[in-house]
């Protein structure tokens, strides 16, 4: 998970560790590195760029830079976090693996149940009624999966 900071906090830290860096220098870095990742610019692998590595290591995502596969409170500037998921959802490859659990879309965003609206269709399936956690799940998904359709399509509604 990240630790959202400031470009000016983040200086304030970096500068504590490394006395001998130019501060200029490290916000020219820090904001072309953000104005990078605002039009889009990529890691070579194809994620999004980290702004704090790219400071250093320009065009690198976090697993590029760190070898590591998600940040584990390693810090970024908050206005990139804003700009990666607005909706508020969590994504996958951002989450520490040991605390991964629940739904997640195509995308990796995670999936908040209670939020998934049930069509007209599922009120009236039998499965409906007292669905056990692996139909509630199979359903949720397949209600997710087609929120945004016109008709709501089920291969497994048995009507009451």
């Amino acid at each position: 998970m990240w630790n959202p900071i400031s470009i000016d906090r983040y200086v304030k830290i970096h500068l504590k560790k490394n006395p001998k860096e130019n501060e200029k220098v490290l916000r020219v870095r820090l904001e072309a590195a953000l104005d990078d990742y605002k039009n889009g610019i990529k890691c070579k692998c194809g994620k999004d760029i980290w702004i704090v590595g790219s400071a250093s290591s320009p065009f690198g995502c976090f697993s590029c830079i760190s070898g590591r596969k998600h940040p584990a409170g390693d810090y970024e500037i908050e206005s990139a976090l804003d700009k990666r998921d607005k909706s508020g959802r969590r994504n996958i490859d951002e989450m520490d693996p040991r605390h991964i659990n629940g739904m997640f879309d195509d995308d990796g965003y995670e999936i908040n149940p209670e939020s998934i609206k049930k069509p007209s269709l599922c009120l009236v399936c039998l499965k409906n009624i007292d669905p056990d956690w692996e139909e509630e799940l199979l359903c949720n998904l397949n209600r997710n999966d087609q929120a945004d359709e016109k008709e709501f399509k089920c291969g497994s509604f048995e009507k009451l």
